[in-house]
């Protein structure tokens, strides 16, 4: 009798946690879905931005030009939610810097 009893207990503990969690989970994706992107910087003086790659951003700087700059990227995963991908910092010398989606993802978004 006691077993059954816990059995009960058991089951109604997780009946509630199960429509807990559904709930954060639709709350997070449907705030990914409508959230968007954001707003687009524009390039730093002396820098070039290229999307030509899919699912990958380059940002190209001259010398002196877009220190302590970086490419992100925004990509979507299979069930739509935004993730930003950071490239490296652009230092003194100018240089490159490089932001690509994970292998699942699509983007820029």
């Amino acid at each position: 009798m006691a077993h059954s009893a816990n059995v009960q207990q058991s089951l109604a503990r997780r009946s509630r946690t199960f429509p807990a969690a559904l709930l954060v989970l639709c709350t997070v994706l449907v705030g990914g879905w409508f959230a968007g992107p954001g707003a687009a910087a524009a390039d730093p003086s002396g820098c070039t931005t290229d999307s030509s790659v899919p699912n990958q951003l380059t940002v190209t700087c001259d010398r002196g030009a877009g220190v302590g700059e970086h490419a992100f990227i925004r990509c979507r995963d299979l069930l739509g939610m935004p993730h930003t991908h950071i490239g490296a910092t652009i230092g003194t010398d100018g240089g490159w810097s490089r932001a690509n989606c994970a292998p699942a993802e699509t983007g820029p978004v």
